[in-house]
């Protein structure tokens, strides 16, 4: 008789569906999470963009206002800011920089350390990577 038989069918399933309930909840948590994140991006666009509306208003204000006769310096001293100049977008780069070309010696730079390396004559190499002193 194998011990199958012995087990309640009703409590096998409930221990299944508390197994299951307990990962669903991560999932629910995650999902939670992602559209709170999502929201917060959202409300972030929204804001660069009213920010930038309103950095063109006071940018045609301030113009209007020179247009009309005053000078900065009177604005200025009225407490009133001048508009600052739009930021550009950064471009992200590749992270990767050239370095300048410097002078190579005409001479044998091979180091003396029987590797065939071409690194610098006080160099020495450690595990295949020189080492200057």
């Amino acid at each position: 008789m194998s011990s199958i038989t012995t087990l309640d069918k009703d409590t096998v399933l409930a221990r299944a569906r508390a197994a299951i309930d307990t990962r669903t909840r991560y999932v629910e948590s995650l999902f939670d999470a992602a559209a709170a994140a999502s929201a917060a991006h959202t409300a972030a666009e929204a804001a660069r963009n009213a920010a930038a509306e309103a950095d063109t208003a006071l940018a045609k204000a301030y113009k209007d206002a020179v247009d009309a006769g005053w000078t900065p310096a009177e604005l200025k001293s009225a407490g009133l800011p001048a508009p600052t100049a739009p930021r550009k977008a950064s471009r992200r780069t590749s992270g990767r920089r050239t370095r300048p070309t410097t002078d190579t010696p005409t001479g044998d730079t091979t180091a003396s350390d029987g590797t065939g390396s071409t690194g610098a004559a006080d160099a020495r190499t450690d595990g295949g990577a020189e080492v200057h002193q």
